[in-house]
């Protein structure tokens, strides 16, 4: 039995086979390989085939976390992803279940190790509400809090820890899949859409305006990154791993195929190649920028331009440590707070979207694999409908169209080509024409009393 990946004309699906009491070979499909897991699980029990358990049976969470994070570096996962998981599970999951027997694991352990990280949420909320009203000094010994979207992490990091443990049927279910049964509530440190949104933190109009400006006054080596990133809504990575061959300038055209991660050279983060659009003002920066590279390339001896669009004094690539060092001083000299780098990509998605650019089209600058992606992230960025659209559905003709926003053309047009003027619209609610507009109401008294 196997559990492999495969691409479908809407992405990525999970697949998995499995022979039922009958001998009989099925294959089992999900979006998740959680939720895959759990499937064939539910399928082998099913069928009374459920898999004798290999390996040993005293190998520990720990013993078995530390093999998975040693396979994970021949993995295809990127440098960060694996990084990522390292620090949850050494961190967070390492301690707290670690000696526990792999076979042993409950979904009441998972429980209580996310319950516990839940309450440093909320002692994070607190504290941060106390501190908004309290200016005291934070004791030496405070407690390390933590932010909810860890919690959720920790949990994607140990059910993906436990789902290669089950790969290799080392367990027979994956109680990390689904650590809380009330269903469509928050149990699992899941982030809710709202709480996704109110994370971003896009820059103000003004804001970027000034930021780019301090920029370009103190930081010239570093602004046509940023205004790259600004105008481009490219990741970092991305735009640290652009050579000049990727530029169209006739065209105005970025090619975006590769981006760094850890300081390692790969694919973009959803193994996409796309195309965006340059804004004028950034060609014009750019091709400043290269011949400035030209007269720095003949003045250090270099032989060639170098391939990579941002690159250090020495000619390697530029670190986005350092990048990110750089940026927070330009934050500071321009007094602007709260911020980060990754930010001018937010800033760059809810102009767009504020300026009326289609969701599919910001979605494709992005490079979200689907334009849903967009939409959970940048909702409330969209411009709202004014309640007159539902005006243009009525027939032409009708006298509700002399209300609407040309009402003074059409007046004027009605004057100008026929003596008789639109018809007086009703309101409702009150007389019209008569005393009142109600034939059951005859009295005026009665009117205001009804």
């Amino acid at each position: 039995m196997a559990i492999w990946k495969r691409k479908r004309a809407r992405g990525f699906v999970w697949m998995a086979d499995y022979v039922d009491a009958a001998g009989r070979r099925h294959r089992i499909s999900a979006t998740t390989k959680d939720a895959v897991d759990k499937l064939r699980a539910e399928k082998l029990n099913e069928s009374g085939m459920a898999p004798e358990l290999l390996g040993d049976p005293n190998l520990t969470v720990d013993q078995f976390g530390k093999q998975w994070l040693k396979r994970l570096e021949g993995s295809d996962l990127k440098p960060r992803t694996i990084e990522s998981y390292a620090q949850l599970y050494n961190n967070h999951i390492a301690s707290a279940l670690g000696p526990i027997r792999l076979r042993d694991l409950r979904r009441t352990h998972i429980k209580e190790l996310l319950s516990a990280k839940r309450d440093q949420v909320i002692m994070r909320s607190a504290k941060k509400a106390a501190s908004s009203n309290v200016d005291e000094e934070k004791p030496e010994t405070a407690p390390k809090t933590l932010s909810k979207n860890t919690v959720r992490l920790i949990r994607a990091c140990l059910s993906a820890m436990l789902a290669e443990a089950m790969d290799d049927e080392l367990i027979k279910s994956n109680p990390a899949a689904v650590p809380s049964r009330r269903r469509g509530k928050k149990g699992n440190g899941a982030v809710s859409a709202t709480e996704r949104q109110k994370a971003i933190r896009p820059f103000s109009d003004p804001e970027l305006e000034k930021i780019l400006k301090t920029a370009l006054e103190h930081d010239a080596e570093h602004y046509p990154l940023f205004i790259l990133l600004a105008r481009t809504g490219m990741r970092p990575g991305e735009a640290a791993a652009l050579q000049w061959t990727d530029f169209s300038f006739t065209n105005r055209k970025i090619l975006v195929e590769r981006g760094y991660s850890a300081g390692e050279l790969g694919t973009t983060k959803t193994d996409c190649v796309r195309t965006v659009d340059m804004s004028q003002e950034l060609a014009t920066v750019l091709t400043a920028l290269y011949k400035a590279r030209e007269g720095e390339t003949l003045k250090k001896g270099w032989g060639e331009v170098p391939d990579l669009v941002f690159i250090n004094a020495v000619g390697n690539p530029t670190d986005e440590s350092r990048v990110r060092k750089r940026f927070a001083r330009v934050l500071k000299k321009a007094e602007i707070t709260g911020h980060r780098l990754y930010d001018l990509r937010h800033t760059f998605a809810t102009q767009l979207l504020a300026k009326g650019a289609p969701i599919t089209y910001v979605a494709a600058q992005l490079g979200h694999a689907r334009p849903s992606t967009t939409l959970q992230w940048y909702a409330r960025w969209l411009p709202q409908a004014g309640a007159g659209f539902v005006d243009r559905l009525d027939a032409p003709n009708t006298i509700w169209h002399q209300s609407g926003p040309d009402a003074e053309s059409r007046e004027t047009s009605a004057d100008a080509g026929s003596e008789k003027a639109p018809e007086q619209l009703p309101v409702f609610g009150g007389p019209f024409r008569a005393r009142t507009g109600d034939p059951l109401i005859k009295s005026q008294l009665l009117y205001q009393l009804s």
